[in-house]
């Protein structure tokens, strides 16, 4: 009878735990990659500000028209001289908790590069790392994202 009730414990033991539900691993979390078009703080916008008015002077000095300023919007115009550089859009982040905006255009039959490798240096100047106006891959050391 001892040995019954003991055998009737162990299978109420054991159907109580196949009842609970597994215990799972511990999810490791990835930080996020900083965003180079986005600045949280004043300081850190106005440096990326500068940053990109280098960025502007840069791609002029390479032969890419001049760009003009109408408020927080840096544009190639409409009626710069013909160019195998992609015509850029730059809309400057706000003072604080804002992105930087990028858009280009090639307007040639061909341009020296695509608008995601002339986005991928423009990134990397917003970083302080630019790379070259080539068609050479730009790999940025990004670091984490500040917790928040």
């Amino acid at each position: 009878m001892r040995r019954l009730s003991g055998l009737l414990v162990a299978l109420v033991l054991l159907a109580g735990c196949v009842s609970r539900a597994p215990v799972s691993e511990p999810v490791a979390t990835v930080p996020p990659v900083a965003d180079p078009q986005h600045c949280g703080e004043r300081a850190e916008c106005t440096t990326k500000v500068s940053r990109t008015l280098l960025f502007v002077f840069d791609y002029a000095a390479q032969g890419a028209p001049l760009v003009q300023r109408d408020g927080r919007l840096l544009f190639t115009p409409a009626d710069a001289p013909a160019s195998d550089w992609p015509a850029v859009y730059i809309r400057l982040a706000e003072a604080e908790q804002s992105r930087f905006a990028f858009n280009g255009q090639c307007r040639a039959s061909a341009c020296r590069l695509s608008v995601e490798q002339l986005l991928a240096i423009y990134r990397s100047y917003l970083v302080d790392q630019p790379c070259a106006f080539s068609a050479a891959p730009c790999r940025l050391a990004l670091r984490p994202a500040a917790s928040q």
